[in-house]
């Protein structure tokens, strides 16, 4: 009897599995598309004065610029948006520094900052340039220019022959370490 009520246990269980499987790729999706969506969101630019020229379409913004799509937010003294048949084609970001951030699919948070900030809404791409740096789950990469892809959350880092940045430096940390039980309670 005790085998028999085994295997009713495990096909029970599989019933149940079988179930859970699409479930959990579902919400996997669901996140996945969500961060996908945020790039549809408005951008919102916000700062203390602005100027457009409506034949060429390039506006520029000036004093603590804060522009912001989901949940990226870029900070600088200076913003240059251009635009492509009426549609946000490339936005130039300059400070000292200028700052980037924003959530990545695990829900931790990307923080970049670099002199310029050059965001492409269309392609997903943000170039840092000019003493870039970029910190991403405790790793940092520093360079003269980094291009960092959200969509697939990968970079690529170069120094700069001209600059004190001659070669990139990228700072991983070191795995946590497991505190050993007290020496009080490995006597008991």
């Amino acid at each position: 009897m005790e085998p028999q009520q085994s295997l009713l246990k495990y096909v029970l269980f599989m019933n149940h599995v079988k179930y859970l499987i699409p479930i959990i790729g579902l919400v996997m999706c669901v996140e996945s598309s969500a961060k996908a969506e945020e790039f549809k969101e408005p951008i919102i630019i916000e700062s203390d004065s602005a100027e457009r020229n409506e034949k060429t379409g390039l506006t520029q913004y000036k004093g603590n610029v804060v522009i912001q799509q989901g949940s990226m937010v870029i900070d600088a003294s200076e913003v240059t948006v251009f635009y492509e048949s009426e549609n946000v084609s490339h936005i130039r970001c300059e400070g000292d520094p200028a700052s980037f951030q924003q959530s990545d699919q695990s829900g931790g948070r990307v923080l970049a900052r670099a002199e310029t900030i050059e965001y492409e809404p269309g392609t997903e791409l943000v170039n840092l340039k000019t003493n870039a740096s970029l910190s991403h789950n405790g790793t940092q990469i520093k360079g003269d220019s980094i291009n960092y892809d959200l969509r697939n959350e990968s970079w690529k880092a170069k120094g700069d022959n001209q600059s004190t940045q001659k070669r990139i430096q990228l700072v991983i940390p070191p795995p946590p370490i497991n505190d050993p039980e007290p020496e009080s309670q490995q006597l008991q």
